[in-house]
């Protein structure tokens, strides 16, 4: 690493990203499998490119769909050091640059009514979240400062009232000589009055439709992978979803009505001569019921998020690209049963 807010972003992703069981592919040799932008079992569902390699997109980090659908936010490399962009979602290949500052920033998120967006930037020695108006001007409010010192994945309340991210507490570990991760907190702020509180361990928080439950990952004791688990805000229990014995979550989304969750996870797949470890995308009811793969594509398909409408799922693939370390976003439709 060149220098500690490197390794830090290196020691995130790894938190987020835990591969665990996956997706049986057949007998297809893997030979370009990137270069393929549909396989037999994906057949009849439609699958539109959104993004192209000219907007330079960051192949690992998640993006954003504005609440009303005509708008989606990225981490794009065209400034070349990371900054958050805006395109729209209605026709044309123009792009806004909203952040320009020397770090880099991820993790957009836009406000419930698209004037807003929150992200997380490596800045004062540690990783905060940040605010910014979506469509215009230059002024950003920070968020998060040095307590939690590591803070990451923003997303606001339903009602716009809060702010939701956890934070990680690294510690350095004598026996391996490395930086460690200790524990992950979920975490929200009150905008109106700066409050912060404390809810539970866990990644990647969500709030569901209602503002009611946080979806997160955990890894619960026992567990081999990292499940997905529902808090209730009000009595504070927690509910297992699935996933964290058999299989592992990478990232996922809650449906606009509350009923269900798409997550990207290996589960199934395997390496060999022609099948590959990889990520794709399932479907399952906010119980734990009715899991569905939804994707079978030998590339990874990676941080999804639903279409507002609920006709579409949108997710980075590097499916039908000319290498397969380029990704893009893509939409694949969904037919909501």
């Amino acid at each position: 690493m060149k220098n500690k807010l490197e390794f830090f972003l290196y020691q995130y992703l790894l938190s987020i990203v835990i591969i665990s069981g996956c997706v049986s592919l057949g007998n297809y040799s893997l030979g370009n499998y990137w270069s393929l932008v549909t396989v037999p079992q994906e057949s009849g569902l439609k699958l539109a490119k959104i993004t192209d390699k000219e907007d330079l997109l960051d192949t690992e980090q998640p993006f954003a769909i504005s609440k009303d659908g005509t708008k989606i936010a990225f981490t794009s490399w065209k400034s070349g050091n990371g900054d958050i962009y805006i395109k729209t979602l209605k026709g044309g290949k123009g792009i806004t640059q909203r952040t320009s500052r020397a770090e880099t920033e991820v993790q957009p998120s836009f406000s419930p009514d698209g004037s807003q967006i929150v992200f997380c930037a490596p800045r004062d020695d540690g990783w905060h979240i940040y605010m910014i108006q979506a469509e215009a001007g230059s002024a950003i409010k920070q968020i998060t400062t040095s307590s939690p010192r590591y803070a990451y994945y923003p997303s606001f309340s339903p009602d716009g009232k809060k702010i939701l991210f956890y934070s990680v507490d690294y510690y350095f570990n004598p026996n391996t000589q490395n930086w460690e991760m200790r524990d992950t907190t979920i975490w929200t702020y009150e905008i109106d009055t700066g409050m912060l509180t404390q809810w539970a361990s866990g990644l990647l928080p969500k709030f569901t439709p209602d503002g009611e439950k946080i979806i997160f990952k955990k890894r619960a004791s026992g567990d081999k992978y990292y499940g997905l688990w529902m808090l209730d805000l009000k009595t504070g229990a927690e509910t297992h979803i699935v996933g964290g014995q058999d299989f592992g979550i990478w990232q996922f989304d809650i449906s606009p009505d509350g009923k269900k969750i798409v997550f990207s996870s290996d589960k199934d797949t395997k390496d060999s001569s022609k099948e590959k470890r990889n990520s794709n995308l399932w479907i399952v009811n906010i119980d734990g019921t009715g899991l569905t793969q939804l994707t079978f594509h030998m590339s990874d398909d990676i941080w999804p998020v639903w279409s507002p409408d609920m006709t579409g799922i949108y997710f980075l693939s590097s499916r039908g690209e000319e290498k397969k370390d380029i990704m893009n976003i893509w939409r694949i439709e969904y037919e909501n049963k």
